[in-house]
Formats: C-alpha cells, sequence, structure tokens
C-alpha cells in the first residue's frame, strides 16, 4: 500500500499572496466586509497550502503579476532632479576651481554620494 504524501506547510508569503488577492477583491465590490474579514482570518490561520485556494475559488482569476507591481523604469531614463544636479555641480566645481582653487573632482564626489544615496532610498 502507497503512503500518503504529507501535506506542503503554507509559508508567510502565501498567506500573504491570498490577503491580497482578497483586498483587489473586496476593493472591486465582490466580497462584502464580513466575507472579507473571515477569509482573511482563514487566510492567516492557514498552516497548509491546499487550504488557501479554497478562500478564492468563488472569485474571477487572480489578477496578473503585471497589474499588481509597478512596471519597472527603463534604465537608460535619466531622472531631471539628477540633469540639474549635474550641471548645477559641474557650475559650481568650475567656480570653487577659479575663485576658491578647490579641486574640481570635489564636486564629482558630491555627485557620486547623491547619486549612490538615491539608489539605496529610492530605488530607480
Amino acid at each position: 500500500m502507497a503512503e500518503p504524501t504529507p501535506r506542503m506547510r503554507a509559508g508567510d508569503e502565501d498567506r500573504q499572496r491570498v490577503v491580497e488577492q482578497l483586498g483587489t477583491h473586496f476593493a472591486a465590490g465582490r466580497l462584502t466586509i464580513d466575507e472579507f474579514d473571515d477569509r482573511v482570518v482563514r487566510a492567516q490561520a492557514a498552516v497548509h497550502l491546499d487550504e488557501l485556494p479554497a478562500l478564492t475559488a468563488d472569485l474571477p482569476g487572480d489578477p496578473s503579476p503585471q497589474q499588481r507591481t509597478r512596471p519597472e523604469r527603463s534604465a537608460t531614463r535619466i531622472p531631471p532632479v539628477l540633469v540639474l544636479l549635474v550641471v548645477l555641480l559641474l557650475a559650481w566645481s568650475v567656480a570653487a576651481t577659479v575663485i576658491y582653487r578647490v579641486p574640481p573632482l570635489f564636486g564629482l564626489f558630491l555627485l557620486f554620494v547623491f547619486i549612490r544615496h538615491m539608489r539605496w532610498s529610492w530605488r530607480w
């Protein structure tokens, strides 16, 4: 006799994905507040993966991942703020070199620090 296969346990991401789908359907008016609350509680309490599909089985198909996530920005697009900053830093660098005898690389260093900060904080 074949042994039954063990049920797969649900992870936090699996439960969160179902809660997000339920929120989308609630926002679209497909669920009442009571139905939404009940299903969210059941989704958060789900221990196994096979318990989750039943919570959205009577709802239309899942929104596609492209609709749920923000489209990624093109790598070639340069924000206007960055262009303005480059122009200002170059002008300051030239003026500082002529007036104060500051090396022009100081402005480029500041630009590099600013760009790194933007990547870490805004993720553009």
